[in-house]
């Protein structure tokens, strides 16, 4: 699976939520960093720097998932439909866009489909639940319902309230074979940032200073996290370290 020319699934992949007031200083420090994409929040910027912002991404070597999350799924855009669908039309082409997050309840996921697959990018079927972990049943059944959607990678997240929430999640996760993004939110599930690529995550998702989602954990200390529990992903950061000292 590839978002733009970045490859998911090989080793552990972080995703940046950055600050829009502060975005080159964050973007230096991820390329430092060596962070794979930016999640390109459309709703959290001010309208009428979204195209200099994503040129930004560009210009940094990024990629970037673009979303226009709704207020209704925990986001910032407060239009209806009709003007979130003329946001995506403007900006899906935009060569910074690798891959396109639209909500499963959206009533508007047919039409950002549509203008996914004519770009030939990568489509997120995403799902959030702010205040519980549902049951297995209920995990699976919105899994299938995305993957109908046209998902190429399916997304979930959801409210734990405990350890048991976040390892019921991990073990529905692992029997689902569609590409998949997952994470169980706040405290509880916090490590489900961490351990999710054992159970087939192919995303984690990070941020500098403060956070975007209950239960991320701030960038180095993830680096520093996914280092030492993935072997794969230490050496290939070592080896990239060592050729930029050259």
């Amino acid at each position: 699976m590839r978002f733009g020319t970045v490859e998911l699934g090989r080793r552990p992949a972080v995703i940046l939520v950055p600050d829009w007031s502060r975005l080159k200083e964050e973007l230096e420090r991820a390329r430092e960093l060596r962070i794979d994409l930016i999640e390109a929040r459309v709703d959290l910027m001010e309208p009428s720097c979204v195209r200099e912002n994503l040129d930004l991404i560009a210009d940094y070597g990024f990629y970037s998932v673009l979303t226009v999350r709704p207020k209704w799924e925990g986001g910032g855009f407060r239009g209806d439909e009709d003007e979130r669908l003329r946001l995506f039309e403007s900006f899906v082409s935009h060569p910074a866009v690798g891959a396109v997050d639209v909500e499963l309840r959206a009533e508007i996921l047919p039409q950002i489909r549509g203008l996914v697959r004519e770009e030939g990018k990568k489509l997120v079927v995403s799902y959030h639940d702010f205040e519980k972990t549902p049951d297995k049943g209920e995990i699976e059944e919105l899994f299938k319902k995305a993957v109908s959607k046209g998902a190429d990678v399916v997304k979930l997240a959801f409210m734990g309230q405990s350890q048991s929430d976040a390892a019921r999640v991990c073990s529905v996760m692992a029997s689902l074979s569609h590409p998949k993004i997952f994470m169980v939110m706040g405290e509880g599930g916090k490590f489900t940032r961490v351990v999710g690529f054992s159970f087939g995550s192919l995303l984690t998702y990070t941020f500098f200073g403060k956070a975007v989602a209950p239960g991320q954990i701030e960038a180095e200390k993830l680096i520093e996290l996914l280092s030492e529990f993935y072997p794969e992903y230490r050496r290939e950061r070592e080896k990239f370290l060592k050729g930029a000292l050259l």
